[in-house]
């Protein structure tokens, strides 16, 4: 069997939990209450694509779907950062879902960030390791 990279297949998982979460978070109730939803979260269709991208780019080995891939989570996560208000409740928030919905944001928020992090850098060092050989 072909040894692959390892730090390629932890973007792609991390990835992959945040496509799960926002699949869960559709089956709540306070999803489609005031938009609750669609600002927590990013929606499935904006992160199916690049989850695709990392785990065919994981299995075939491509670089460059990886890149690809963190430039469109790098997209999402700007679009989401318009969002910010939903912690200090600028869209107000009913307190009974109030704390469902902004620990959501903060989860979704940070596996974002740590996807296209750890992508760009998967990406570097694959690259100069590329160069050394």
């Amino acid at each position: 069997m072909k040894e692959r990279n390892l730090l390629y297949f932890i973007t792609a998982l991390v990835a992959s939990i945040l496509l799960l979460i926002s699949i869960l978070a559709r089956t709540q109730a306070w999803f489609n209450i005031n938009d609750y939803g669609q600002l927590a979260i990013p929606t499935i269709h904006y992160l199916l694509i690049p989850v695709a991208l990392l785990w065919v780019g994981w299995y075939f080995e491509v670089d460059g779907l990886l890149l690809s891939a963190a430039v469109i989570l790098s997209i999402v996560f700007g679009f989401q950062l318009n969002n910010w208000g939903l912690l200090n409740n600028d869209p107000y928030i009913v307190s009974r879902y109030a704390p469902m919905v902004k620990t959501v944001y903060v989860l979704g928020l940070v596996l974002n960030l740590g996807t296209f992090v750890l992508a760009f850098f998967t990406y570097v060092k694959s690259s100069l390791s590329l160069k050394q050989d």
